[in-house]
C-alpha cells in the first residue's frame, strides 16, 4: 500500500471543512455534501430551522440554504415542507433514512481497510484530523447498515509491519512539511554509512512500500531528487521557508521506475528483467504482481514453471528478489543481473 501524500493537499482542505470544532469560522464555506447534511440533521432535529438559522450556523447565504432544500426535496425526494406558524421546516412524513449514505457491501469492504489502514500513522496529529473526518463521514450511514466496528474486525484484519513510535511522529511531522511546502533539514546516514551527515531538502512525496516509509525530496546539496529511509533521519527541523512544488513531479510515477523503492533521479537506464521461476515460485507468480509493468508468462501445461518479465530503473531490489527464491528461480537477464547473482552466491558460500 503507498500512501501519496502530496495529493492530501486537495483532502486537507476538504477534512477542515468536516470538521465541526470552535475554531471553525462562520465564512468558511462547506462542501454542499455537508451542508445538506447539516440541514438534515437539523430538520430531523425537529427544531423548525429556517433559512436564515441555517444559513448562520453554515456560513453561507440564505439563497445557498434554499438552492439545497430545493435540492433535497427534488433529487432526494425528502419530504420538506415549511410551517408558516412556527417559521421553519420540517418532515411531514417518517424519515429514517438519508439517500446520501446508502451503501453496498463492497463499499463497505473499502470504507473498513480505508479504516484500518489509518494505523499506519496512528499517534500523529493527522490522524487524529484523519479519524474525525472519518467518524464524521460515517455516521449517517450506521444507523442504515446494522454492524459494529468489532463485528468487521473479526471479518477482516491486514497484517503490517509495526511502527516505531519516533517514526510515527517523525512521518506526522514529515507530512505536514509537505503539506505546507516547508523546507527541512535532517541528519540522515546512509546504510553503509559510519555516521549521518546533513541534508536540506524540499520534501515531495512520502511512500510506503513493504511496511517501510520512505521520503522523496529534491536535496538542495546535491541538486537531484532523492529517497531517504525515514529510521535512517534524525534531528528533524522544519523551517518557515517555503518552496514551490514542481509542477512536473508525480510520486506515482517516480516509484514505478523502480523495482521497490531506491531510484535513481537523472539515470534513464532500463533494464529488461526476465527471469524463470519453478515448483512454488512459479505459483506465487501466478498470483502476485510484483511490479507494474511484469509479464507472465506459463511455460508448461502444470503451471509449474513461467517466466517473469519487468522493466526497472536499479537491479539492486531485484537481486533481493530473486535470491528470495533460492534455487527455484534462475535468470536470463539482464546479464548484469546474471553477474551479480553469481556474485552474491559465491559470496554467501566463502568463509
Amino acid at each position: 500500500m503507498l500512501l501519496y501524500v502530496h495529493e492530501m493537499n486537495r483532502i486537507k482542505n476538504d477534512i477542515a471543512r468536516l470538521m465541526d470544532n470552535s475554531q471553525a469560522r462562520v465564512g468558511l464555506t462547506r462542501r454542499p455534501l455537508l451542508r445538506i447534511y447539516e440541514i438534515h440533521a437539523s430538520i430531523l432535529g425537529g427544531n423548525y430551522p429556517n433559512c436564515s438559522f441555517l444559513a448562520e450556523k453554515l456560513g453561507v447565504e440564505r439563497k445557498t440554504v434554499q438552492r439545497d432544500i430545493t435540492f433535497m426535496r427534488d433529487e432526494f425526494n425528502l419530504p420538506i415542507v415549511y410551517d408558516e406558524s412556527l417559521h421553519g421546516y420540517y418532515y411531514d412524513r417518517d424519515v429514517s433514512d438519508f439517500p446520501v449514505f446508502q451503501t453496498t457491501a463492497e463499499e463497505l469492504a473499502g470504507l473498513f481497510l480505508s479504516r484500518n489502514a489509518l494505523e499506519s500513522v496512528r499517534g500523529t496529529a493527522l490522524a487524529e484530523v484523519l479519524h474525525e473526518a472519518f467518524a464524521k463521514l460515517t455516521r449517517g450511514m450506521l444507523g442504515k447498515i446494522q454492524f459494529s466496528w468489532g463485528d468487521l474486525d473479526e471479518a477482516f484484519s491486514r497484517k503490517v509491519v509495526e511502527q516505531n513510535p519516533y517514526d510515527v511522529k517523525r512521518f506526522g511531522e514529515i507530512a505536514q512539511s509537505i503539506l505546507d511546502q516547508c523546507v527541512m533539514t535532517f541528519y540522515y546516514r546512509k546504510i553503509e554509512a559510519q555516521k549521518p551527515e546533513l541534508r536540506r531538502v524540499h520534501p515531495l512525496h512520502l511512500g510506503e512500500v513493504d511496511g517501510g516509509w520512505y521520503l522523496i525530496a529534491y536535496d538542495l546539496g546535491r541538486a537531484a531528487l532523492r529517497t531517504f529511509a525515514l529510521p535512517r533521519m534524525s534531528r528533524l527541523n522544519i523551517l518557515s521557508k517555503r518552496f514551490d512544488r514542481p509542477s512536473n513531479f508525480d510520486g506515482r510515477a517516480y516509484l514505478k521506475q523502480s523495482f521497490g523503492v531506491w531510484n535513481v533521479a537523472g539515470d534513464d537506464s532500463r533494464h529488461v528483467v526476465r527471469v524463470v521461476l519453478k515448483n512454488y515460485a512459479a505459483r506465487l507468480a501466478q498470483e502476485r504482481r510484483w511490479h507494474p509493468t511484469q509479464e507472465l508468462t506459463v511455460l508448461n501445461v502444470k503451471g509449474t514453471r513461467v517466466e517473469v518479465r519487468f522493466e526497472v530503473g536499479r537491479l539492486e531490489e531485484v537481486l533481493r528478489w530473486v535470491l528470495s527464491f533460492g534455487s527455484q528461480a534462475k535468470v536470463l537477464g539482464p546479464p548484469q543481473l546474471v553477474k551479480m547473482v553469481r556474485a552474491e552466491v559465491l559470496a554467501m558460500g566463502a568463509d
